[in-house]
Formats: structure tokens, C-alpha cells, sequence
């Protein structure tokens, strides 16, 4: 290239700051590196000079925004020379740095500056030590990011909230920053998005309606807080900020720690983590939504519903499940049917292929068996209360009070056991060391203690869950007692009242052997599973509604 036409090119002046990298102090500032290279710029006479400038970005990857816009130009042949503070500022990952510098930058004819380093791509030196310093930069980026891990560590198992920003509906406490306060107005939004769940909207629907609210979005919100103009639309919500808001568990006032990870310190994406990798501390802070709200919508959520092509959804589509293979029965509809023929078929029926019989059931059919059902079993709790409590506590003590009550024994039992192991271990590898036992038996002796610890640990888990199950029980009935008193005389099936009461519906296969077609289905209630009540019928739909006249042959 002559060399007229490369006077004419751009000179790229470039400057990067990590956080990581802001911990060393003021040297590595943007600032400060925008004013050495500038004045190196000057002294040296380069001309058509244009800083590009990553603030916030590891040198661990390439893909920052500046730094690829230079890239493209370098491609384009509109860059002649690329001036850095340092080598660590171009990179600290020393295989890519080695490419820029030994062949992307010599490929398109670009010359290459680090001012701290001497290094001068137009200078021909006798022993090259930048292939050194970039592996020192490596290294120093790996043992950094391993400090910082194990700081996030400690502060993370110690219950502290990892998180530098806080879920939307909290704000940071001024005097405390370590501590979540309850933020009014957003935290109102998102008790509206769990109710608008319960009551039968899925996350599209949700932000659909929150865009004719003309509700903020939580970034236009927090922009509207700082006193910043929100360049973005305000109100554009979608169904993946709504999801986010329904799936957090920090609403019901708990710190969860460790949710996801990185593969390693050079890798920026992050991965979820299993749940036994994470921990969670309960009550740290105030919660925005119930128990049992965040519970119902989990479950709803478990179970999503499915629009069909015409846009049409069942209400009682994700509850209902076949009494035989234990698939869903899938909500079928076209835009030739009214409301009387819409119906539920077994998803492993599929005309004859599959591994089930169809369980036909028309939709109108199993809504008004399942409406007729919950007005029962409304009207004998809340008229025998007291006897219904009595026989659910009766029946679930009956079931766990002994097991639980030997369980919490044989925990402390195991624990202690545990520690006990612990010391044993101690004692082998002191022995061990001061030669009163072979390493051969050493090791014979610590693998059935290992394999001992490993089997206590596990029942252990095992029993505390158990326990736990017990008193989440107790816990739930009395939820189920709070919505049953909700409902006083509910004159239709409402998403809410559904979601409220009913855990799920199995739906038998039609009986045709007396002529007649009779179908059975079997509700099972929140916390208490079926409630034996008087048989519900389709004559029993009849007489309440109406609606299953001359409908009964249909199912």
C-alpha cells in the first residue's frame, strides 16, 4: 500500500476498563489512558486521529462493542495504525491477542502500538518479549478472577445477596446497601402480573394488557427514578420480561445465591445451576408476594397452556390428565365449532397410533362436572369446617406424625454419626503419617468410611425433606381453608377460583357397558387431594346449568 494512502487512514486510538481492571486505581482510568495515548498521538505527529473506548469490559473476550466496530474497519482498510496504553488493554487472553497482533493487524498492512510495552510493529527488535507479556497478562487475569470467586463465594454462603442490583419491586436501603426495602410502586406491578397469572393469563396476555395500562417497563421505571430520559418505548413489554417477574423467587423475601455460573474465567455466559448447587436464606428480607400465590403460580406455570391455531383456550386446559397413561388430554377446537363441540383428547391417543385410548371428553361436559363438584365440596367445607379440618388432620397425621417424629430422631442420630466419621477420617491420616498404618490399609479403611459418609449425607437429605413435606402439608391446608372461604356462592368457574382450589383433574375412559355412556373423572384439591363428596353426574350438570341437555351421549 503507498504510502500517501495510508497517511490517509484513520489512526485508532484504543482504550478498555474493566471493573477488574479499576480496582488497580486511577493508572487505568479511561481518562488517564485517552490522555496518554493522545499525547503520544501528538508528539509522534499521527494524523485523523478516533478513539474507541470499551468502559466495563473484561479483556478476557473480544466481542466489545468498540472493539469490534474497529475491527470492521480495519477489514474495510480504514484503519492504517491501532495505538493501546498496554498490551493488557488490547487483551488478557493471549492465544487471540497473538492472532490481532501476528496476523490480522500484518494482513491488513495496520501498525501496532502498545506505548507502556515498547512494542512498535514498524520497529524490528532482536528478541520479541510480547508473546511473554501477553501470557503474563493471561495469568493475571485467570488469578484475579479466581480471587474473585472466592470472595463471591464466602460473601454468597454467608446470605449476603450477590445480585448488585436488585429485582424489580426492591430498592437498595441508603443506610444499608447490603439490605432490600420494598419499592411501592413497582412492587404493586408485580403483585397485578401473579394475580393476572392466577387468574388464568398467560405472560403474553399479561404484557399485553400491562402495554394498554400503559404500565412502565422495569428499566423505563428505574430510568424515570434516576430523573433519565428513556430513549426506548416506556411500555414495551413482552412476555419474557413477564416470565422473568413470575419465576423470581426473591418476591417471597428470600436471598437465592449461586443460580448460575460461568464454565470458566474467560467465558461470559452464564449457565443455570442445578438446584443442590444453590442456596437459598429465607426471610432476608420483605416479601412482595404469598406463599401461596408464588406456589399456585408455579404450578400454573408447570402446566402451560397452549392457544390453539384459532386462538381459543380452554379454561381448564394444563389441570386435566388421563387416569391411564398419565399424559395431558390435549385441548382440540376448530374455527367451524361452537363453544358445545370443543373437546379433550389423550396426547398418546392420536386416532389409534398411539399408546392410549382417546378419553374423549367435551369440553362444555368436563367444565360443568368440575364447576358442579366444587360447589359440593365448597358447601360442605364451609359447612362442616370443623369436621372436614379434623378428618384432613386425622388423615395426614395418621400418615406422616410417626414418620416424621422418628425422622427428626434418626437426623440427629446421622449428624452425629457424621462427625463422627469426620474424626475417624482425622485419625486414619494422622496414623497413617506417623507410620502406625500402611497406606494400603489407610486406604481400604477410608473408602468404606467414605462410602459410609456418602450413604448417611444422602439420608440425611432424604428425612429432612420428608420432615419438611409434613409441615409443608399442614401449611397448605390451611391455605386451602383461607380460598375456600374466598368463595361464598361462585356463580361460574373462574380462572382464579380454579387455580385456587383444584391441583388436577383425571379423566377415565368412558364406560359403554350398559348401554349408556358413563364417564368418571376424579378432582384432586390443593394440599388435600380427592375429597370424597356424593358422586358428581352429568344429571347433576344438568339440574345446576342446564347447559348438557340432549348433550349426554356426546360425553
Amino acid at each position: 500500500m503507498n504510502r500517501q494512502l495510508n497517511e490517509n487512514r484513520i489512526t485508532a486510538l484504543y482504550c478498555r476498563l474493566s471493573q477488574d481492571d479499576g480496582r488497580e486505581g486511577e493508572s487505568n482510568s479511561i481518562v488517564n489512558q485517552k490522555a496518554l495515548i493522545n499525547e503520544y498521538a501528538r508528539k509522534n505527529r499521527f494524523k485523523n486521529l478516533q478513539f474507541f473506548v470499551d468502559d466495563g469490559y473484561s479483556g478476557t473476550t473480544f466481542d466489545r462493542p468498540a472493539f469490534r466496530k474497529m475491527e470492521q474497519m480495519i477489514e474495510n482498510g480504514e484503519i492504517g495504525t491501532v495505538i493501546v496504553k498496554d498490551m493488557s488493554r488490547l487483551g488478557r487472553n493471549y492465544l487471540q491477542v497473538g492472532m490481532y497482533t501476528d496476523i490480522v493487524f500484518p494482513e491488513n498492512d495496520v501498525r501496532f502500538i502498545a506505548i507502556n510495552d515498547n512494542v512498535d510493529s514498524a520497529v524490528q527488535t532482536e528478541f520479541d518479549m510480547t508473546p511473554i507479556r501477553n501470557f503474563c497478562n493471561e495469568l493475571y487475569a485467570r488469578d484475579t478472577a479466581k480471587k474473585i470467586k472466592s470472595t463471591f463465594k464466602m460473601k454468597g454462603e454467608s446470605g449476603k445477596h450477590l445480585t448488585t442490583k436488585p429485582p424489580f419491586g426492591y430498592v437498595k436501603d441508603k443506610d444499608d446497601k447490603d439490605k432490600w426495602l420494598i419499592d411501592p410502586p413497582a412492587a404493586k406491578v408485580v403483585c397485578k402480573i401473579f394475580k393476572l397469572c392466577i387468574g388464568g393469563l398467560g405472560p403474553m396476555q399479561i404484557s399485553k394488557q400491562l402495554r394498554n395500562e400503559e404500565i412502565l417497563t422495569p428499566k423505563a421505571y428505574q430510568y424515570q427514578c434516576q430523573g433519565k430520559l428513556y430513549e426506548g418505548n416506556p411500555i414495551a413489554w413482552d412476555h419474557k420480561m413477564v416470565s422473568r417477574i413470575l419465576e423470581t423467587p426473591e418476591y417471597l423475601g428470600h436471598t437465592v445465591n449461586f443460580k448460575t455460573s460461568t464454565r470458566n474465567y474467560k467465558s461470559k455466559k452464564r449457565i443455570q445451576n442445578p438446584p443442590e448447587k444453590q442456596m437459598i436464606f429465607k426471610d432476608t428480607h420483605p416479601a412482595i408476594v404469598s406463599e401461596a400465590d408464588y406456589d399456585t403460580v408455579q404450578k400454573i406455570r408447570a402446566n402451560k397452556r397452549k392457544p390453539t391455531a384459532t386462538g381459543k383456550m380452554s379454561l381448564l386446559s394444563g389441570k386435566v390428565f388421563c387416569a391411564d397413561c398419565g399424559g395431558k388430554l390435549q385441548y382440540s377446537t376448530t374455527s367451524y365449532f361452537d363453544a358445545t363441540k370443543d373437546f379433550f383428547t389423550c396426547v398418546n391417543y392420536r386416532s389409534n397410533m398411539g399408546t392410549c385410548s382417546a378419553h374423549f371428553i367435551r369440553n362444555v361436559t368436563l367444565y360443568n362436572m368440575v364447576f358442579a363438584h366444587i360447589k359440593k365440596m365448597l358447601a360442605y367445607v364451609q359447612q362442616f369446617e370443623e369436621a372436614f379440618v379434623r378428618d384432613q388432620m386425622d388423615r395426614m397425621h395418621k400418615i406422616l406424625a410417626m414418620s416424621i417424629s422418628k425422622a427428626k430422631v434418626d437426623v440427629v442420630t446421622l449428624k452425629r454419626r457424621d462427625e463422627d466419621l469426620n474424626t475417624l477420617f482425622k485419625r486414619l491420616y494422622e496414623d497413617m503419617v506417623a507410620g502406625r498404618l500402611s497406606s494400603e490399609r489407610f486406604d481400604l479403611l477410608s473408602a468404606e468410611y467414605e462410602q459410609e459418609q456418602k450413604e448417611v449425607k444422602a439420608k440425611i437429605a432424604e428425612l429432612e425433606d420428608l420432615i419438611e413435606n409434613g409441615e409443608t402439608k399442614t401449611r397448605d391446608l390451611k391455605q386451602l381453608l383461607a380460598n375456600v372461604r374466598k368463595y361464598t356462592d361462585p356463580q361460574e368457574l373462574t380462572p382464579e377460583l380454579l387455580n385456587d382450589l383444584v391441583d388436577k383433574i383425571i379423566v377415565h375412559a368412558p364406560d359403554k357397558s350398559s348401554g349408556h355412556r358413563k364417564q368418571k373423572i376424579e378432582i384432586y384439591y390443593n394440599a388435600v387431594g380427592i375429597i370424597n363428596l356424593p358422586t358428581v353426574t352429568e344429571d347433576d350438570c344438568i339440574a345446576l346449568h342446564g347447559r348438557c341437555k340432549g348433550k349426554k351421549k356426546a360425553g
